[in-house]
């Protein structure tokens, strides 16, 4: 009776909030099957990037800065990243690609899952792409994520790929349906 009666003073706002709050809990579960996870071997891949405009690289302590303009593409095996500029920042000591930065109208993100083959697709004002440890896509000012039949909006949403785990910044809103709709 209380949850019913603390159900019925919330606002429709407050109830959907809730329920992607549950839905994102539940989508990171050990046991569900449904969870898309980023393709393994997309890590093993090289970088390969592209811009229209001209690009700039510098060196800055231990790391290699490269900025590269208009309409920037990057792909690595499934990954794609698109927008308008990015920063690409490759540790010099170990060789390794950090973080990509990407800003776009809105900046583009889509990779396939492992499992599945589907696409986790996402955009937003910023994308920084971190593939230090397990990667991870932030999605920064008005972001969106579509994964399978799901589509989540917030103020910024932070994409685990190895875990399938979503963290996100309110307000938010989404969809969430059956794979049979």
């Amino acid at each position: 009776m209380k949850i019913y009666t603390r159900l019925n003073k919330m606002s429709g706002v407050d109830l959907l909030l809730s329920a992607i709050k549950v839905i994102c809990f539940l989508a990171i579960l050990p046991g569900n099957t449904h969870r898309l996870l980023a393709l393994e071997s997309d890590s093993d891949q090289d970088v390969l990037y592209s811009s229209d405009g001209g690009s700039v690289s510098r060196i800055d302590g231990d790391m290699r800065i490269t900025t590269l303009d208009e309409n920037v593409k990057i792909i690595q095996g499934s990954l794609e990243i698109s927008g308008d500029s990015a920063i690409i920042r490759r540790n010099l000591e170990f060789g390794d690609i950090e973080r990509f930065e990407i800003y776009g109208s809105p900046a583009r993100y889509q990779q396939q899952a492992d499992s599945s083959g589907e696409l986790v697709e996402g955009e937003s004002e910023t994308i920084n792409y971190f593939e230090e440890g397990e990667p991870i896509v932030e999605f920064l000012g008005n972001a969106t994520l579509t994964r399978q039949n799901d589509i989540l909006r917030c103020a910024s949403i932070k994409y685990y790929t190895e875990t399938g785990t979503i963290e996100t910044t309110g307000p938010c809103e989404g969809i969430t349906s059956s794979p049979n709709d």
